[in-house]
């Protein structure tokens, strides 16, 4: 459990200047993101086509909740791309994946994974479990020029999910949940982040990765993933560099009203919640032969 829920001002003031860095060089930092890269293991999808959803956890969450939402999303019958990155996973994780993988018929499953080292990097693992999708990120928009959906891996899709993003999608580089009314970091919500291919996007993609990259280095003691977000986009919009639009609550809805396209349990009260929990049974006793 990370035991101060905040920053020092200190440590704000390092992941301030790494996004800085970043933005002055699209070069910079690219030593840590390289530290990063050459720790994963697997393949990442190739070639353009529909969205790519990206999510990560670790092995708790890939028996609890990964499998769940590979499911429910196999369950909606549409076809969907889903590249998931295991932390420091089992033999029988991988294997679990890799068969998981073979059963899919409307998932095409990719998947990566780490030995665990970079983890070590922060004071709490956690920290990197939350952020490292953010590193796989454009390193698929840069293997596919398709767009690429960051999401929590503790979902369960209740509509299709490629099919309500592209409904939505107009020219905007990003779609993210902005919560104006909220200060600091939390007025970007990390649990939906779409970043799209264009120049903007793709510009985006490598800076916040090779920031959150960086920010590991330093050994944070709290989360680096929602204050990186804030801090890169507001300095791009603010430079005029990109198109950052609302993204509906629906895709990381934690109400869990019916009509959304994604449930997402934030918190173990919700996760533990009854419904949350009668909608894991669902999905899971549907696939019980499987």
């Amino acid at each position: 459990m990370i035991e101060k829920k905040r920053h020092s001002l200190l440590m704000r003031w390092r992941i301030d200047r790494a996004v800085a860095r970043s933005m002055r060089d699209d070069a910079a930092q690219g030593r840590h993101f390289d530290v990063v890269r050459r720790s994963i293991h697997g393949t990442v999808p190739s070639g353009k086509g529909g969205p790519v959803l990206l999510a990560a956890c670790n092995e708790l969450y890939y028996w609890e909740f990964a499998r769940t939402f590979l499911r429910s999303i196999e369950a909606l019958g549409a076809p969907e791309r889903f590249h998931l990155h295991l932390c420091e996973p089992s033999e029988k994780a991988l294997a679990d994946v890799e068969a998981m993988a073979s059963s899919l018929a409307n998932v095409d499953l990719t998947w990566t994974w780490d030995d665990g080292k970079t983890a070590l990097q922060p004071a709490y693992p956690t920290i990197y479990y939350a952020a490292v999708r953010f590193l796989l990120a454009p390193m698929i928009i840069e293997a596919t020029r398709s767009t690429v959906l960051c999401l929590d891996i503790d979902g369960i899709a209740r509509r299709p999910i490629s099919q309500a993003l592209e409904v939505i999608s107009k020219d905007e580089d990003i779609r993210l949940i902005k919560r104006p009314g909220e200060k600091s970091v939390r007025r970007v919500l990390a649990s939906a982040l779409a970043i799209r291919p264009t120049e903007a996007g793709m510009r985006f993609a490598g800076r916040l990765g090779r920031a959150i990259a960086a920010i590991f280095s330093m050994r944070p003691r709290y989360h680096v993933d929602q204050i990186t977000i804030v801090r890169t986009v507001e300095a791009m919009e603010a430079r005029g560099e990109i198109t950052a639009v609302q993204m509906p609550l629906a895709f990381a809805d934690h109400e869990f009203a019916e009509d959304s396209v994604i449930w997402t349990a934030k918190s173990w009260q919700r996760k533990n919640s009854e419904a949350f929990t009668r909608a894991k049974g669902a999905v899971n006793g549907a696939f019980q032969n499987s």
